[in-house]
């Protein structure tokens, strides 16, 4: 008996939603979630399209499981962190941009390859505007509410720095991240995770540039 003639029914050998989520994570990050299909996904995975829908009936609920697979986590970690900043009249530069790295960072480095993958696609989804990256930050905790009381305690900044600059130093910072493993950066990743140099002259670049001026 053949592999495909093996795939045709229901696979049974595998955590089929988790392969698809590991498959979709792959082709995403590496391509574009807009130049991969359902179809392209379940092939690559080894499954029926109809086993694909079963279990994400949409592209956009498997997208949503995709990123928020690691994104749960990692906002946790970011809103946590800026919440113990909240509060504080000293707080530095660093320490504010220390609280949303190091959440990446930590994905990052948990699981180097595919996690800069998903990365890629959370960047490019939150600079679109997309509702996925929208709904997870709105609500009670929303990161950017913690992240503007914190920036109240950091002296060096201004108000208009936090309105205006934080976001460009934010996302300039994470597509950084995302792109660790492109030869323009050096490539500062192994399957050991990021080189911590790396990751202290990033902070530091952000730091300086969030308070310039």
């Amino acid at each position: 008996m053949t592999d495909n003639q093996r795939r045709r029914g229901p696979r049974v050998d595998v955590d089929v939603p988790t392969v698809l989520l590991n498959t979709a994570e792959e082709l995403f990050g590496t391509h574009g979630v807009d130049n991969v299909s359902l179809r392209a996904i379940a092939r690559e995975a080894g499954v029926a399209p109809a086993a694909l829908t079963h279990h994400f009936p949409t592209k956009r609920d498997l997208l949503d499981s995709v990123v928020w697979r690691r994104g749960d986590r990692v906002a946790e970690d970011v809103r946590g962190r800026l919440r113990a900043l909240g509060g504080r009249a000293d707080v530095s530069t660093r320490e504010l941009v220390e609280a949303v790295l190091f959440p990446f960072v930590d994905e990052v480095n948990r699981d180097p390859a595919d996690a800069v993958r998903w990365l890629r696609i959370v960047i490019t989804l939150a600079l679109s505007g997309d509702e996925i990256i929208a709904s997870g930050v709105a609500g009670e905790g929303d990161i950017t509410d913690l992240f503007t009381s914190a920036a109240t305690g950091v002296p060096a900044l201004q108000a208009n720095s936090v309105e205006l600059r934080a976001p460009i130093a934010m996302f300039s910072m994470l597509t950084a991240l995302a792109a660790a493993d492109l030869g323009g950066y050096g490539r500062p990743i192994g399957p050991a995770g990021l080189d911590p140099e790396y990751v202290e002259q990033l902070a530091l670049f952000t730091s300086s540039g969030l308070q310039a001026g």
